[in-house]
């Protein structure tokens, strides 16, 4: 007999939780194939003047920072729906102990507990230098080396 790790949830939440991923992750691939379309659709038309290319431009540079980072966070997506088939879903990966439904409701996402999540914040706002980022992983260093 196995334990199961997420005990603290039910299965009608755990349920609730998962279609909310998949829901997220439906809602990201369709705005990636609406984007896909509409980029397509705006290579095929005509000349354009100096201005509105440089408006186009720009406008292509913000969809592409959000499509970045819609990108990982269906990363971020696809690795929690697969540790809630693998029954690690719900636990603080810092500290152990169950995550609130509450919390996981609000942000399905969630790998930290709010205290552990809120520690990791305040850590992080007085390391002004040394700042990591936590969809990236890798230090971000405001001194340049």
């Amino acid at each position: 007999m196995s334990v199961r790790l997420n005990s603290h949830l039910s299965d009608k939440q755990l349920a609730a939780l998962k279609d909310k991923l998949l829901s997220e992750a439906e809602r990201i691939r369709t705005n990636f194939q609406l984007k896909k379309h509409e980029y397509e659709n705006n290579s095929l038309t005509g000349a354009k003047d100096e201005v509105d290319s440089a408006n186009d431009n720009i406008l292509l540079a913000a969809d592409m920072r959000f499509s970045n980072r819609e990108s990982l966070y269906y990363k971020k997506i696809m690795k929690t729906l697969s540790k809630v088939e693998t029954d690690q879903y719900g636990m603080c990966d810092e500290c152990g102990e169950p995550i609130t439904f509450s919390r996981l409701i609000a942000r399905p996402t969630s790998e930290m507990c709010i205290l552990c999540k809120e520690e990791s914040e305040r850590e992080e706002s007085q390391n002004f230098f040394e700042r990591r980022s936590k969809s990236l992983g890798t230090v971000m260093s405001v001194t340049g080396h």
